[in-house]
């Protein structure tokens, strides 16, 4: 079965700090969001799929777009955070939605099922991409189309970047090979994720370059504790001595001091918006 690795990690600990985080992630990633379902531009009645759902958060704002005859579908590989959704849906008295816990490389849609297909970062995770495109594609009805958000390359998230580089001036760099396999950074290339979908039958590819600010926190402390709680930076500081780690961490805190202003703690992220049709 493919994705286990993926599908162990994201219903384990870090699915369920997304979910236990789960309001400050649809901050932080908000203008994203925003940015898909302005490119998909759902209709009154059509039928909707959110990739990657998570918490919900899109997948309930294409909802209301959708109302009072169309209806979306979220799925996820995240029990922590499907449950989460489940229940916004259900305190929001959200009643065009629903929630399923499969992979969606290999979940068997019904053919030609939906009229648009999205995703805010959820589709960079696949073992194989270009099977699990094809069967989205075969999900979509004939000249249905597909909008996603990937990440742009690590060096131009601001948001990442600036306080890794703080960090790494006192500990060792980690292993970055990931971007290369299956990750958050796996889809940066434009030209791999043209032809990627391209190999999976899509046509009409356009791929449009955004920068959106980030929230991260309200201030310089809670910003800092919230990173602390992460997986990438505990896996970050993991194989360093504990001097270095304070070091690091103080490091940290005044780039992030630097950028706290107004009540907010805002990096700029840098993103792809891709749109794809079937013929």
């Amino acid at each position: 079965m493919p994705n286990q690795e993926q599908i162990a990690y994201w219903s384990g600990n870090e699915g369920e700090q997304w979910s236990v985080e789960g309001e400050r992630y649809d901050r932080m990633l908000r203008a994203f969001g925003e940015d898909v379902l302005d490119a998909l531009d759902p209709g009154a009645a059509e039928r909707i799929l959110d990739v990657g759902c998570g918490n919900g958060a899109l997948t309930l704002a294409a909802a209301e777009q959708v109302r009072p005859q169309g209806t979306v579908m979220g799925i996820d590989i995240a029990t922590p955070m499907l449950t989460r959704a489940r229940g916004r849906a259900n305190q929001g008295g959200v009643d065009n939605v629903s929630f399923t816990e499969a992979d969606a490389q290999v979940h068997p849609f019904p053919p030609a099922s939906f009229d648009g297909v999205m995703s805010r970062f959820g589709v960079m995770f696949f073992d194989d991409p270009v099977a699990a495109f094809t069967n989205l594609r075969g999900a979509l009805r004939p000249g249905g189309r597909m909008v996603f958000a990937c990440w742009q390359d690590l060096l131009v998230n601001d948001w990442l970047m600036i306080p890794a580089a703080a960090a790494l001036e006192h500990i060792p760099m980690p292993d970055l090979t990931e971007a290369a396999g299956s990750g958050p950074f796996s889809m940066t290339d434009p030209d791999h994720v043209r032809d990627l979908l391209t190999r999976s039958g899509f046509v009409n590819i356009d791929i449009k370059a955004v920068v959106e600010p980030m929230w991260l926190g309200a201030d310089t402390a809670d910003t800092i504790a919230f990173l602390r709680r992460t997986d990438m930076a505990q896996s970050l500081m993991a194989e360093a001595e504990a001097e270095a780690v304070d070091h690091a961490w103080q490091a940290v805190s005044d780039v992030v001091a630097a950028h706290a202003g107004d009540g907010s703690v805002t990096f700029n992220g840098a993103a792809w918006i891709v749109t794809a049709h079937r013929s």
